[in-house]
C-alpha cells in the first residue's frame, strides 16, 4: 500500500494473546505537538491508547513496530464519530424548533437525539470494529 492511502503510528508491543494479533500501544499526538505554547495549551495533548492490531510476524512485549489503518477507514471512523453526529445534532433542532418547541426544548431534543446515535454505534461496536483493521509493521 502507498504510504499516502494509509495513516501510520509508532508503536510498542504490550502483549501477544497468540491468535495472530497483538495488543500496541500508541501515542496520539495533537496537532499542535510541536509548539512551543502547548504545556500551556489543553489542544496540544499528547495520550496514549491501546489498539488490537493484525500481526504475520513473531513479536514480543517491548518490541517497537508501526500500526498501519487504510486511510479509508480513517474517513469512516470520523464520519461515524463526527460527521453524522453533527447533521443529527442540528437536524433534530431544525425539526424541533419547526414543529413548534421552544429552544431550550430543542436544544435537549437534539442532545438526546445524538446520545440515541451513540447508543446505536455503541450497541453495534461489534459489527463496526470488524471493518477497521490494524496491521503491524516493522
Amino acid at each position: 500500500m502507498p504510504q499516502g492511502e494509509t495513516i501510520t503510528h509508532e508503536g510498542k508491543v504490550l502483549s501477544v494473546p497468540g491468535d495472530g494479533t497483538a495488543e500496541v500501544e500508541i501515542l496520539v499526538a495533537g496537532a499542535c505537538s510541536g509548539c512551543h505554547a502547548k504545556s500551556a495549551c489543553s489542544a496540544g495533548k499528547t495520550e496514549t491508547k491501546v489498539i488490537t492490531a493484525k500481526c504475520d510476524i513473531p513479536l514480543h512485549p517491548g518490541d517497537s513496530v508501526k500500526v498501519e489503518m487504510k486511510l479509508s477507514q480513517g474517513f469512516q471512523a470520523l464520519l461515524i464519530g463526527y460527521i453524522i453526529p453533527f447533521i443529527v445534532l442540528i437536524t433534530a433542532f431544525a425539526a424541533s424548533l419547526v414543529a413548534g418547541a421552544g429552544e431550550l426544548v430543542s436544544a435537549l431534543i437534539s442532545f438526546a437525539a445524538i446520545g440515541c446515535w451513540y447508543l446505536a454505534v455503541w450497541l453495534m461496536r461489534g459489527r463496526i470494529s470488524e471493518k477497521f483493521e490494524f496491521k503491524i509493521k516493522v
